[in-house]
């Protein structure tokens, strides 16, 4: 059995379809530090033309927009996405 990312699968094959990953951070400074914290879902999609990620947040705090390319680059990198 071979697992695949992309196409669709011959008789010894096994697509992975969809990945999630959901990342956990501290409410941020200007939140009630004793409620929740922040959660931000990245998943896979494909509708077709190929796979794309999609970003699910209700709140999700940064400083450095470098900080959120180092997120998604975690998840391509787990997710072996190019």
């Amino acid at each position: 059995m071979k697992i695949i990312t992309e196409d669709f699968p011959n008789d010894d094959e096994v697509l992975l379809d969809e990945i999630s990953m959901t990342y956990y951070q501290n409410p941020d400074c200007t939140e009630d530090r004793d409620g929740d914290g922040q959660t931000i879902t990245l998943s896979t999609r494909d509708g077709g033309g190929g796979k794309f990620i999609h970003i699910k947040t209700t709140g999700w705090s940064i400083s450095d927009e470098k900080d959120l390319d180092e997120l998604v680059k975690d998840f391509r990198n787990r997710c072996e996405i190019k």
